[in-house]
């Protein structure tokens, strides 16, 4: 089994974040979708999965 260095974890997710925020934002990264508000709700989306990816992958490396 292969074992990743411990920060691997938390930099995904922040780059999860990003991306995010980056879909959100109007001159950001622009994937191909009809709509453009299906972009942003993605962008949050994206946010809101990185952010409880992030902060349960904190937890629990705080625990251990």
């Amino acid at each position: 089994m292969i074992t990743l260095p411990r920060f691997i974890g938390p930099l995904t997710w922040a780059f999860v974040i990003i991306i995010g925020g980056l879909m959100i934002t109007p001159g950001g990264i622009n994937p191909i979708v009809i709509n453009p508000a299906f972009r942003v709700v993605m962008g949050v989306v994206s946010i809101g999965v990185g952010a409880l990816g992030f902060t349960s992958i904190l937890a629990q490396s705080s625990r251990a």
